[in-house]
């Protein structure tokens, strides 16, 4: 093999897995734009104001779920829950909320794995 051909190839096979890893990153501003679209109807991150259908999530990861005292709305299923609100809770929750938790009330999905991860990635960031 010529040695262009051969440091191709060694190029190639250094490049391809730190692009394939700079992709799996979440994108947190994706995940902003995303909550501003799905989330942003029901759920407000502002301390004060914003729709009131769901519970504000500023401050989600970490707290226990139907927890938030300003919020009176949750579902039963969702109170007896005993869930955390962890990242991996979260993760879990948004592939499909009715099928983790029966009864919950609410109704959007993340199937995709990264929009999720960006979403979840953006969640985790608000701090009260």
């Amino acid at each position: 093999m010529p040695g262009f051909q051969h440091y191709l190839i060694v190029a190639a096979a250094i490049a391809v897995p730190l692009s394939c890893a700079a992709e799996s990153a979440p994108d947190i501003e994706h995940g902003k734009a995303t909550f501003n679209v799905m989330c942003n109807v029901c759920h407000s991150v502002q301390e004060k104001g914003g729709p009131v259908e769901g519970p504000n999530l500023l401050g989600l990861v970490g707290r226990p779920a139907g927890s938030q005292p300003h919020f009176g709305k949750y579902s039963e299923a969702l109170k007896a829950s005993n869930l955390t609100w962890s990242v991996e809770n979260l993760n879990r929750f948004l592939i499909n909320p009715m099928a983790m938790v029966p009864g919950t009330f609410m109704p959007m999905l993340i199937p995709d794995d990264k929009t999720r991860a960006d979403v979840i990635a953006y969640l985790s960031t608000l701090k009260q």
